[in-house]
């Protein structure tokens, strides 16, 4: 005579989530975002908060934001990409209007 055994309920591991903020080549600050722009010409812009370091990029249906970070940090490393500070933002806005 054995007694039952008890069930063991399988365990739930989460999925892993892709990064949504990323580390920046220049500064080092976790400040990097992605953001999709969507209107009559879909862009990728991929920014610092903290430096100012930005990337323009055509939008592409089957890319994540992981896929642009990569290619981001693909052209700092080749020299394609300046520091744009705030302040040389607003004086080109100025001169422009």
């Amino acid at each position: 005579m054995g007694r039952r055994r008890k069930r063991s309920r399988p365990r739930l591991v989460p999925k892993r989530k892709l990064p949504t903020v990323f580390q920046c080549p220049a500064c080092g600050a976790t400040a990097v975002s992605v953001s999709v722009l969507k209107g009559k010409e879909k862009k990728v812009i991929v920014t610092c908060a903290n430096c100012g370091l930005r990337g323009e990029y055509e939008y592409n249906q089957y890319l994540h934001p992981v896929d642009y970070f990569s290619r981001f940090l693909d052209d700092y490393e080749a020299g394609k990409l300046t520091v744009i500070s705030k302040h040389e933002d607003e004086n080109n806005a100025e001169n422009e209007g």
